[in-house]
């Protein structure tokens, strides 16, 4: 039962307001020192008796109430929602007392020092994995979560795991039983296929144990494509700020990405090289080492899986090919008619329980139908193509091959500005063709003769072209073109052949 604000001593001035004593600065028990180091002691006891000390597994500390909900409160939050605010709080309701910054610096070090010397502890944002379950933290004040089973879902008052929160955590909508997408499809100016592919992204948000695609949500003006990804992501991580600028460093996108499972940048026209090393890295999870601000030797690890989609008009530059390989690409089509915004936004505040209800019986769907999921020819984001194929399975859609039709045309973007790689789309065809890089040089001159490309921005002798064949060979297979190089004694042989792929379907 949940301490009252009854207060069971009286005016008992050695006793907190629960009945509990407080320590007596000069009891036998009591240690030694100043009145400040006293107090952080009790502040430390406190801390102890209320919550319970957690690592999380990627090494920082949290205290999870041992009464209520399972929600991981941050020992080095500064801010309101941080325990080192919460115990300040408390002491004073309690005691009327009104804790230094020292005090609490010092009480906080003692705990983070405890927490430090437990084994690590999975801590979630939003989305977690429990057991054959999928859980969703739903946001609310009271720790209701949505569990999710290949047999279907269930809401419950409390997580069966700890879940973290930011500033930016609101909470979903409560689903209906026996949902449909209908009334959402309605507000979406997409093609059925795009329509589909954006379903399937969300539904693949709720996994978080595999890399999710960047959706692009690319269109000219007046294509509600704000709209489309506010729709979306109030499916998956309510928060305030759903369409967000690009990041301006490094830190600001570990900010960023740390404080929600899924976010959008809103009109991103151009995207800097550590920015797409920052995306890729985004999807699959890697660690990125930056230095703590203050510091010349402690170094902080980021390492964040994510949901990410981005809008966009067109990039002033041609996108990097792994980046590239880790989107998903859906184009909203021109409003005959547009609408005001709250009009819109009434609308979908309406049908976002049934939405979200169907999203839930897809979730399960695919759960169930993963296991016995095979897909050949796996590409890039083979986790993501498992997930279409299953709920391919559930619905009776196309979602892979759509997917693997894309994957083609953004392959086709990414050629069509670099003079080698469209010439050896143009040199390839469907009948295998092997002999030396010198012949393949030549092959290449005489195809760019052909169709008008500038012979000039080839490589210039062979062992280049052999180093450029290796860069836009990933380029390539994407849109059916396969590279591939062999050694016969001190000859080097290339082969090519070019596949039918989604594009050409």
């Amino acid at each position: 039962m949940e301490a009252s604000d009854h207060n069971p001593a009286g005016d008992d001035p050695d006793r907190f307001t629960d009945g509990s004593p407080i320590p007596d600065p000069d009891g036998p028990d009591a240690a030694t020192g100043s009145g400040k180091t006293k107090l952080a002691q009790v502040l430390v006891q406190m801390a102890e008796d209320t919550y319970r000390l957690i690592r999380a597994d990627d090494g920082r500390s949290y205290a999870v109430p041992r009464l209520g909900p399972a929600l991981a409160v941050p020992l080095a939050a500064k801010g309101g929602s941080g325990l080192r605010a919460k115990l300040a709080t408390s002491l004073f309701r309690r005691t009327g007392e009104v804790a230094s910054g020292a005090e609490l610096s010092d009480a906080l070090n003692v705990l983070a020092g405890e927490a430090g010397e437990l084994d690590p502890e999975p801590v979630f944002l939003r989305m977690a994995r429990h057991e054959d379950s999928v859980v969703v933290d739903m946001g609310t004040e009271t720790g209701e979560a949505i569990v999710i089973t290949p047999g279907g879902w269930r809401t419950e008052p409390t997580a069966p795991v700890i879940f973290r929160r930011s500033e930016l955590t609101h909470p979903l909508v409560t689903p209906a039983r026996g949902g449909s997408l209908d009334g959402l499809r309605a507000l979406i100016n997409l093609s059925e296929e795009d329509w589909r592919l954006a379903i399937a992204w969300v539904v693949a948000a709720y996994l978080i144990d595999i890399p999710h695609p960047i959706l692009l949500i690319q269109g000219e003006q007046g294509t509600a494509k704000s709209n489309l990804i506010r729709c979306l992501l109030l499916l998956i991580d309510p928060q305030p700020a759903a369409d967000r600028e690009p990041p301006a460093s490094q830190r600001e996108w570990a900010i960023f990405a740390r404080a929600s499972w899924a976010f959008s940048f809103d009109n991103v026209t151009d995207i800097p090289d550590w920015l797409s090393n920052s995306l890729c890295k985004g999807v699959t999870g890697d660690a990125v080492l930056q230095r703590v601000l203050h510091s010349d030797e402690d170094i902080t690890v980021f390492a964040f899986q994510r949901v990410i989609a981005m809008t966009t008009i067109g990039f002033k530059a041609p996108l990097a090919g792994d980046l590239v390989d880790r989107m998903l690409l859906v184009e909203p089509e021109v409003l005959d008619v547009r609408l005001p915004e709250t009009h819109v936004r009434a609308v979908r505040e309406q049908v976002l329980p049934e939405a979200l209800g169907a999203v839930l019986d897809l979730v399960s769907g695919v759960l169930a139908a993963l296991p016995a999921v095979e897909v050949s020819d796996l590409p890039r984001m083979a986790d993501f193509a498992r997930v279409l194929a299953a709920l391919d399975t559930v619905t009776g859609w196309s979602t892979l091959a759509t997917y693997r039709a894309r994957i083609a045309a953004l392959g086709m973007s990414i050629i069509e500005g670099n003079t080698l790689a469209r010439a050896l789309y143009l040199f390839t065809g469907p009948t295998p063709w092997e002999d030396s890089t010198a012949q393949l040089l030549v092959g290449l001159q005489r195809t760019c003769i052909e169709h008008g490309l500038p012979v000039g921005e080839l490589p210039g002798n062979v062992r280049t072209l052999g180093t450029r064949l290796t860069e836009v060979a990933p380029s390539l297979r994407k849109v059916g073109v396969d590279i591939r190089r062999r050694k016969s004694g001190a000859q080097r042989f290339v082969h090519v052949i070019k596949h039918t792929v989604g594009l050409d379907q």
